[in-house]
C-alpha cells in the first residue's frame, strides 16, 4: 500500500475537510489504484496543522499524477 499525506497548512480552518474530500473524489474519478482516506484531527498534539489526510493507493503512477495535483509542498 502506497500513501500520501496532505495537510490543512495552506487552507482555512472551515475548509479544510471540504478540500480533503474534494481530493478524495478526484482520486476517485481518476486513479484506478485509489483505495480510500482517512482524515485525523491532529490540533490537540500538533502546533502547525489542525487535520491531516492519508490517501492510500495501490498503484506509484497514481501516487505520482495524485501528488502532482494536490501536494502543495
Amino acid at each position: 500500500m502506497l500513501v500520501v499525506y496532505l495537510d490543512d497548512s495552506k487552507i482555512v480552518y472551515d475548509r479544510s475537510l471540504e478540500y480533503f474530500q474534494t481530493a478524495a473524489d478526484w482520486a476517485k474519478a481518476q486513479c484506478q489504484s485509489f483505495v480510500d482516506y482517512h482524515v485525523q484531527d491532529v490540533s490537540d498534539v500538533s502546533m502547525m496543522f489542525d487535520h491531516v489526510a492519508e490517501y492510500r493507493f495501490k498503484d506509484s503512477k497514481d501516487v505520482l499524477m495524485f501528488q502532482l495535483k494536490w501536494k502543495t509542498n
